[in-house]
Order: structure tokens, then C-alpha cells, then sequence
């Protein structure tokens, strides 16, 4: 009986999937999926199928399609039949292994959709946050050329705009700040973003010495070379105050220090100056100004005057006339600035004369006695040594109740007018040459009294005294 189309057909679709499982094996390949021929549409095309979960599309209903089974062996045809070659399909063959090709790579528009997304854009501030230095931001994540970047610097606390650009110059005004940073551009995708930085500590600011208007001072900075000289110099016998002042963040704290780095260095300076009302002779011991029994910093300074380091106040009543160099440090964090400067105490107004006494022969032999006679009648005298090089040399100062000449030894004895802690009152004019005529006189009728004019001392004011007698 000859079998109809339909029939055949089947038995090719049959015979095609047991080739199929022979070859899927054979590849070691194992799966439920089989790819298949199926039945011929009246339209003429071809459905394919593929998936791990997908069957076999059902026969046609009108022939009833025999029993089969997956196997490796199909039935052949019944001999003196010919089976009929299956028409050739224009449409393209299915991949045998469906499952692998779904495992191949993406190209093109799918590879881009799958890309990760675009990082996200960061800013960082680099710099010191100190008054004085630059900050500047650093972005990674931004596309430049899809955008340019707009900054904004602001403070934290307030929210006030510092500055629109990439880098910022931290001025006074921003002591104490937390300064933020906003980045704003688009990412590589073209969208919209911003990052934000702030600095991770308060603005700081190094000590810096001012003025009372808040000027840094332009002078200080050395000993000797470059020391501040206070602007307004201290009268003896009246109230005196200075204040140092310094800009800096955290809040400075003042000290008082050694004008030359060292108490061995500073002490003879310390010594001249605390002397200098009395010719500048003196010892350790006339150093310690404040009567503590040890020298230290505050020594440097007149008597009478103290430094308060909670304030950098410069204050009390000085009584000796001269000039006093010391130092002040101003401390911010770990940060030290140091003024180095000069106080002088100008002498007070004419209180009297304080006779000057020297033996003459201090002028003739370079040898004896120098004596100073304060309006009080104090008497202070000096034994001295004039060397070659006209430096003196002699023994220390004495408070003396009395002037001591030999018989028919003869002083040399000028006026200088005082204020009235004796220090000399010196014309306000250092050109002016005026001098101070004394009128000498002697209660013993024998002493001989007249103006000396030797040695360049005439119009000076200097008068000779002998003693022909013993004294």
C-alpha cells in the first residue's frame, strides 16, 4: 500500500532527529534540546525552535503520525517505494547547537548597553590649610569635553562663596573655616553630576606680630639687625604700657625670651643696661632685676616694668634711664614667631645736678678715682684704669658717704643736671652743644678753685679743685 506524502515526510523528520542525538553525542554535548524539521506550511516556509525547555511542534491532524522514539537507527523504506527528496527550503538553516550560539559574545549597540555604568565623579583638596597657601581641587569621573567644569568654594558654617575657580588662595578672613569645595560637570555618559571635599581640619594661621591697627610689624625679625624698637619709649618715674599683639589660629599665647637665644649671650647686655645710669659697670648680681636669686628673661627688662604673657602687656613705672633689649614669642599650635625689640626709658624731668669728680689723675697718669655726687648726696665711686686703647678697667661700683682726695691732689669736677632718680638729662637736641656751667665752691679757704681747660675741656664747664691740705 503506498503511503502518502505526509506520511514520508514524517519519516524524514524522524530520521533527521535521530541523526541529531547520534551527532550531539558523538560532539559530548549533552541536552534536552533537539532541533528538528517541521511539517511543510501551505505557505511554503519554515519555523524553527530552540531552547533548553521547548518540544517538538505536534503533526499535522489529519494523518496520525506513528509511534516514535529517540534512536540512533531509523527505519528504512519499504523496498520498490522511493522516497521523495524533501524540496530544498530557501530559508537558512538553524544552528545544530542553539545553545551555543546563544553563549556568544555581544558586538555593537549590545556590547555599549552592557557596559558598566560610568563611575562616580570624585574631587579632592591638596595644600596646607593655613592662612597664606593655595588649595586646589582635583576631580577624577568628569568628562571635560562634554562639559566644562564649574567650582565653587564656600565656608562650611556660613555658606558664603570664597572663591569659583580650580584654585584658592586662603586669606585672614577664613581663620578658623572649614572650607568646602562643589565640582560640577557630566560624566561620560553625558549626565549631569557634581562631587564635593572639604578640608579636614580648621583654617589655620601662623603667628604674625601687628600693630595696634592690626598691621603686621615690618621690623623684628633679628637681634641687632632688625630689632623693633617699641614706638612710644617709657619716662622714668611715670606709668608705662605696651601691648604686643599678634594675629594666629588657634589664639596665640605670648612668652618672654632671651634677645639673643641664650641667657649666656643675652647676660652682659642684661648687666650694661641695667648699669648704664651708673656708667655702665655692674655684675650677675645687679642683673636679677625682679630680686628672684636667678637670672631669666623678665630680667632683661627696666625695673619696674613686668610682662604679663596671658595679655603680651608690656606695663608698669620705670626709674632707670636706658635701653632695653628683650624678646617676645607668640605661639600658635606648633607654631613659634619670635619679635626681638628695644625699650627706652627716657630720663624724667631735672630734678637737680649730680656732680662729676675725677681724680686728675685719671687725665695725667691714666690712674684713679671717679667719683658721682647725686643731688641726695649719694656718693658713688669707681677706681680706674685707662689702658692704651683708652679702655677702662677698675674695680666695682661703691656707694660711698664721702669724696677721697690725697693732700695736693686735685679733681676735676663738671655738673650734669638729673632727674630725680639721677639719671642724666641729656638735651632733646643731640646737636645741641649747650652745657651746663657749675659754680664750685669750698667751705676751706686754702682749696683752689678755677676753670680747667686742658685737654680739650674748655667751654665745658669743667672747674679744678686742689687741696693743698689733707682732707
Amino acid at each position: 500500500m503506498r503511503r502518502s506524502t505526509s506520511t514520508v515526510r514524517r519519516a524524514c523528520a524522524l530520521g533527521t532527529t535521530a541523526a541529531l542525538v547520534v551527532l550531539t553525542t558523538g560532539l559530548g554535548i549533552m541536552t534536552a534540546t533537539a532541533a528538528h524539521a517541521a511539517p511543510e506550511d501551505t505557505d511554503g516556509s519554515v519555523s524553527t525552535s530552540a531552547g533548553p525547555t521547548q518540544t517538538p511542534a505536534p503533526a499535522p491532524a489529519e494523518t496520525p503520525a506513528p509511534t516514535t522514539t529517540s534512536s540512533a537507527t531509523s527505519t528504512p523504506a519499504p523496498t520498490g517505494e522511493s522516497t521523495p527528496t524533501p524540496t530544498e527550503s530557501t530559508t537558512p538553516t538553524p544552528s545544530l547547537l542553539p545553545h551555543l550560539r546563544s553563549s556568544a559574545p555581544a558586538t555593537g549597540d549590545a556590547a555599549d548597553a552592557s557596559t558598566t555604568a560610568a563611575a562616580a565623579p570624585t574631587v579632592t583638596i591638596s595644600g596646607d590649610a593655613k592662612v597664606g597657601s593655595t588649595l586646589r581641587a582635583t576631580t577624577t569621573g568628569f568628562d571635560k569635553q562634554l562639559a566644562p567644569l564649574a567650582f565653587s568654594w564656600t565656608n562650611e558654617a556660613t555658606g558664603d562663596e570664597l572663591g569659583t575657580d580650580q584654585f584658592y588662595d586662603i586669606k585672614p578672613t577664613d581663620v578658623g573655616a572649614v572650607i568646602v569645595v562643589t565640582v560640577s560637570g557630566k560624566d561620560s555618559t553625558g549626565t549631569a553630576v557634581e562631587a564635593q571635599a572639604q578640608t579636614t581640619t580648621e583654617i589655620t594661621q601662623d603667628p604674625v606680630f601687628v600693630d595696634e591697627t592690626g598691621t603686621p610689624l615690618d621690623s623684628g625679625s633679628e637681634a641687632d639687625e632688625d630689632t623693633f624698637f617699641l614706638p612710644q619709649d617709657a619716662v622714668a618715674g611715670e606709668a608705662y604700657s605696651y601691648t604686643f599683639r599678634a594675629q594666629g589660629y588657634p589664639a596665640p599665647t605670648y612668652e618672654l625670651a632671651w634677645y639673643y637665644g641664650t641667657e649666656e649671650d643675652t647676660l652682659g647686655t642684661v648687666v650694661s643696661t641695667q648699669e648704664q645710669s651708673e656708667l655702665g659697670f655692674g655684675s650677675e648680681t645687679d642683673a636679677d632685676t625682679n630680686g628672684d636669686g636667678k637670672i631669666t628673661p623678665d630680667d632683661q627688662l627696666p625695673k619696674g616694668i613686668t610682662f604679663d604673657p596671658t595679655t603680651g602687656e608690656l606695663s608698669g613705672t620705670a626709674t632707670e634711664a636706658s635701653s632695653f633689649d628683650f624678646a617676645v614669642t607668640a605661639t600658635s599650635g606648633d607654631v613659634t614667631t619670635t619679635v626681638y625689640a628695644e625699650l627706652t626709658v627716657d630720663p624724667g624731668a631735672a630734678y637737680g645736678l649730680a656732680a662729676v669728680a675725677l681724680d686728675k689723675g685719671l687725665i695725667d697718669d691714666r690712674k684713679g678715682a671717679y667719683y658721682i655726687i647725686r643731688p641726695d648726696g649719694t656718693v658713688i665711686g669707681l677706681d680706674l684704669d685707662i689702658s692704651d686703647d683708652d679702655s677702662f678697667s677698675g674695680s666695682e661700683l661703691d656707694v660711698l658717704d664721702h669724696v677721697s682726695v690725697k693732700q695736693g691732689g686735685t679733681l676735676l669736677v663738671y655738673g650734669t643736671p638729673v632727674d630725680r632718680f639721677g639719671n642724666d638729662v641729656y638735651p632733646e637736641d643731640e646737636n645741641d652743644d649747650t652745657t651746663v656751667q657749675a659754680t664750685v665752691t669750698s667751705n676751706v679757704a686754702s682749696d683752689v678753685i678755677k676753670p680747667y681747660t686742658e685737654h680739650g675741656a674748655a667751654g665745658f664747664g669743667v672747674s679744678s679743685v686742689t687741696f693743698p691740705h689733707a682732707s
